[in-house]
């Protein structure tokens, strides 16, 4: 059994397409938007609760959940962004505390200090766990983690990761308590990225693109490091450096 939308003026629709274009309203109802069957397949199996979905008819007998519904084409492009299957989900965000996660001996856990670009936070994520790693914490940062563009850059790596908010002084807090070595990207520092031992528990902190890693973090660093550039250009765009240095570090642990 499915309800059928075919009016914009319907309740349900005008409350996804709410979701969809405000991020104050996604925060504050702890609900977002996921595209396409994928996604919302790796939604459930990594525990996230799915509310309801919207579909074209032609998918509906290839779905088993209590509450769907089909709309027309017309009113799925006024929601989601890309070409796919015809549908998308409204899903609850789920809590986690970083206290629960259960940390391996040689645990690389990924900062990102004030990240700007949801695009640039969602490549960050693919990377991160393609490398294998698991934990990802965002620091000082108000951005929207299930911001639309972040699943659709993270090709749905978000659901497989743990993701936590919070501020410099609780993650130093915790990075302390818990032996990890800290490794701030500068750019100014004279120490190859690659000159470091990454196979020890560390965490990785990288900074916002058009500034450094705040100074509370800096001077609690245990290294400072950085990406050597040979050219005009200055700096590299955060997923890039990023993914420099995780897999440096994924080829002194895998490949050494």
């Amino acid at each position: 059994m499915f309800n059928k939308i075919s009016s914009k003026d319907n309740q349900s629709f005008k409350y996804a397409k709410k979701l969809f274009e405000k991020s104050s309203f996604r925060k504050n109802e702890k609900k977002f938007i996921v595209e396409g069957l994928r996604e919302i397949d790796l939604c459930q199996k990594s525990d996230f609760e799915i509310e309801s979905i919207f579909t074209l008819e032609k998918n509906v007998e290839n779905l088993n959940h209590k509450n769907i519904n089909v709309i027309s084409n017309e009113l799925l492009r006024k929601i989601i962004y890309r070409e796919t299957e015809g549908i998308f989900a409204i899903v609850n965000d789920k809590k986690q505390d970083i206290n629960s996660i259960k940390l391996t001996t040689d645990e690389l856990i990924l900062v990102l200090e004030n990240p700007e670009k949801p695009g640039n936070i969602g490549a960050i994520m693919r990377t991160f766990e393609a490398c294998g790693f698991k934990n990802i914490i965002i620091v000082d940062s108000n951005i929207d983690l299930y911001n639309p563009n972040t699943i659709r850059s993270s090709l749905g790596s978000i659901f497989h990761l743990n993701v936590f908010k919070m501020n410099s002084n609780q993650i130093i807090d915790f990075l302390k308590k818990n032996n990890f070595k800290i490794y701030s990207s500068f750019i100014e520092s004279k120490n190859n990225f690659n000159k470091i031992d990454y196979n020890k528990r560390c965490a990785l902190i990288m900074g916002p693109e058009k500034s450094s890693v705040n100074q509370t973090l800096i001077k609690k660093s245990d290294e400072l490091v950085s990406i050597p550039m040979f050219g005009k250009v200055d700096s590299l765009n955060l997923s890039v450096s990023t993914g420099i240095i995780l897999y440096e570090a994924l080829n002194q642990r895998k490949f050494s």
